[in-house]
């Protein structure tokens, strides 16, 4: 009769080890999955979160100041230098397009994944929406548009008084905590979002697409709910 040692009886023989530290590694790579993107989940809906914050902010803002010759209310200029502050060229803005502001709004300064905030006014009738000397009447015209890609064949709002917006997870063209820009993005619609030159922003279902990427989050304040707030807090008309 065979003898059947204690020692093998007990034991993993090497292969059997083998498996089992194969089975753990693929649990766990599929468990790793869920959990990044259960990550992703999370940022992004803390971002849409310090989006509305911000948002909120800007109405306050706008509440708060008072043109010095009409005593109308205005927004805040661009954060052009990146100290948190706007910057402004006599009553109008530095620039049309920058940081946010956030100093002068009391709100975080960046989006879950580290970068800055942008931030553009409209720039028509001298900076109406940002005049510090004269402000924004009610029915102010303004140009900034948002689209639903880099054509704007298909308008989600028009008559823009400002936009917000993150430049997502993939960071492209964003304004880092460094105080420099991220690499440029591929895709024509994420560079709508980020070359300034133009008066339209792209909102679109998000794509990894390769060539064709789009992670931005996008915001603006609507010119009706703006007139509607300064009205019920008594700047308008």
């Amino acid at each position: 009769m065979k003898r059947i040692t204690r020692c093998s009886a007990a034991g993993f023989t090497l292969t059997e080890l083998a498996i089992v530290l194969v089975i753990v590694a693929l649990l766990i790579g599929g468990m790793m999955v869920p959990l990044s993107a259960q990550r992703d989940l999370q940022d992004y809906r803390d971002t849409q979160k310090r989006l509305s914050d911000i948002s909120d902010a800007l109405f306050g803002y706008a509440a708060a100041h008072k043109a010095t010759t009409s005593g109308r209310p205005y927004l805040p200029c661009p954060d052009t230098d990146d100290d948190g502050f706007e910057n402004r060229s006599g009553n109008g803005c530095a620039a049309a397009e920058g940081r946010l502001p956030w100093g002068d709004l009391g709100v975080g300064r960046e989006d879950a994944w580290g970068n800055r905030f942008r931030y553009r006014v409209d720039a028509g009738n001298a900076y109406a929406y940002s005049n510090n000397a004269t402000g924004f009447a009610l029915g102010q015209a303004a140009t900034l548009r948002v689209c639903e890609d880099s054509t704007c064949a298909a308008l989600v709002a028009k008559d823009v008084p400002a936009v917000i917006l993150s430049h997502g997870k993939n960071g492209a063209g964003a304004f880092n905590s460094s105080g420099g820009t991220n690499p440029l993005p591929v895709s024509t619609d994420e560079v709508t979002n980020q070359d300034a030159t133009d008066n339209d922003f792209v909102l679109r279902t998000q794509s990894n697409t390769a060539g064709s990427e789009f992670d931005d989050l996008v915001t603006w304040i609507s010119p009706n709910v703006l007139f509607n707030r300064m009205v019920a807090a008594g700047k308008l008309p």
